[in-house]
């Protein structure tokens, strides 16, 4: 089971914070995120083709509260029954790299993960690679100031937050080829539906990634849509059928009910049980680990 943890409140004290709301004001603040959530909800009902204000603060105040809270545990679940090989990790440094990673709050799963199976490791060297660079200041402060939380005490871990569209990605024009290059683990969560319009485009793209890195493996999170799961299947063949595989994934399905409580601030004044706005307590989302060949 996933530790105890308490990531709401924390991301809800993140917005707080941010727009300046004492302590007497923290009820009207969580009300006042009622009509971005909502919005943020209907989109994510059919989210393909959809284009989601990702750059406005208003939308990640929503998303850090609404939804951050709840993608944090599913990597570590999906890294734990994948049960990689001890001698992945036994080496002072791990890179990994998140694609698509926006607020990236799989980067706490990964460290809670990495705090059980290498407690040892020295340090970690994060790469969040999205097209919208707002979220730079999440990745930059939020997380860092989560992490403690969930890491190991002796594991350092550095973020870096790089500027990247994979769905038009140019390996002849890269800017962060040397970060790719050197990634041992490579995660994309919750990104395949922004890309099913580039559908072919994407697919291409990640297989340049493998050819690119010294990526282990290739771990993909994504939600419970049809769609997701039919590209999961497309990546794991081509891949696969290139020789960059050691064989054919399993592609999982799970749903957890994430081990955290809501906090009676946003019980009381933002998920109140309309439509809309009903708490959230199920995550349900499809994964696979491609292993990589490497002689």
């Amino acid at each position: 089971m996933f530790q105890v943890h308490n990531p709401a409140q924390h991301t809800f004290n993140w917005y707080c914070n941010l727009i300046g709301a004492q302590q007497n004001d923290t009820a009207p603040a969580a009300e006042r995120l009622r009509d971005i959530v909502k919005k943020i909800r209907t989109g994510y009902r059919s989210p393909f083709g959809t284009k989601f204000s990702y750059g406005q603060q208003s939308f990640q105040n929503g998303y850090l509260v609404a939804y951050f809270p709840y993608y944090i545990e599913p990597i570590y679940h999906v890294l734990k029954l994948a049960d990689l090989p001890d001698e992945l990790f036994n080496q002072d440094n791990l890179q990994v790299s998140f694609f698509g990673g926006g607020p990236c709050p799989e980067a706490l799963g990964l460290a809670a993960y990495l705090r059980e199976k290498a407690p040892n490791l020295k340090s970690v060297d994060i790469s969040i690679f999205d097209l919208e660079n707002s979220w730079n200041t999440i990745q930059q402060g939020l997380l860092p100031e989560m992490l403690p939380d969930y890491a190991a005490e002796q594991t350092s871990y550095s973020i870096q937050s790089r500027s990247c569209n994979v769905a038009k990605c140019d390996a002849m024009k890269c800017s962060n080829s040397s970060a790719i290059a050197a990634s041992e683990i490579i995660v994309a969560q919750n990104f395949l539906a922004e890309v099913q319009t580039n559908y072919d485009t994407t697919i291409d793209a990640f297989e340049g990634i493998v050819r690119r890195s010294n990526c282990r493996y290739l771990v993909f999170v994504e939600n419970n849509y049809s769609e997701n799961r039919g590209m999961l299947d497309i990546i794991n063949c081509r891949l696969h059928s290139k020789g960059l595989s050691t064989g054919l994934a399993e592609i999982d399905y799970n749903e957890i009910c994430p081990n955290f409580t809501l906090p009676d601030i946003l019980h009381n004044n933002l998920f109140t049980g309309e439509s809309g706005l009903i708490a959230k307590k199920y995550v349900k989302y499809h994964s696979m680990v491609i292993e990589i060949a490497r002689s």
